[in-house]
């Protein structure tokens, strides 16, 4: 259910997400499918799960695409977004803890190198 909710913020986010092939692309002509579903489940849950916000979401796609491109396994991208996604939901629960938004800020960063995002 996640990985098809990763695919449909895909698809209504598409003037967003830019090289959004990289994580699900559809042949029908063709008859074949590309997917990275690890990434594409992550995503689905902070989406659907995490109630994280739209533009939250979309930016963190972006990033996942760019660790992709970088040449980053879907495993190790998938991991990266787990850990936001804790990271999160450990924030989300204590708004005021300076330390848990640090440790989200921190795990964002370590997505961010890996696609060489500045």
């Amino acid at each position: 259910m996640y990985l098809y909710e990763g695919v449909h913020l895909l698809s209504v986010a598409a003037t967003e997400i830019q090289n959004s092939e990289v994580l699900w692309r559809e042949d029908r002509t063709a008859v074949t499918l590309k997917s990275r579903d690890g990434i594409l489940e992550q995503l689905g849950r902070m989406a659907v799960q995490d109630k994280l916000d739209r533009t939250d979401c979309v930016y963190l796609a972006n990033l996942a695409i760019a660790a992709v491109r970088a040449g980053y396994t879907t495993r190790e991208v998938e991991v990266a977004l787990r850990k936001i996604r804790m990271a999160a939901k450990s924030s989300m629960k204590n708004p005021d803890d300076e330390a848990l938004y640090c440790a989200l800020g921190n795990t964002v960063d370590i997505l961010r190198r890996m696609g060489g995002v500045a």
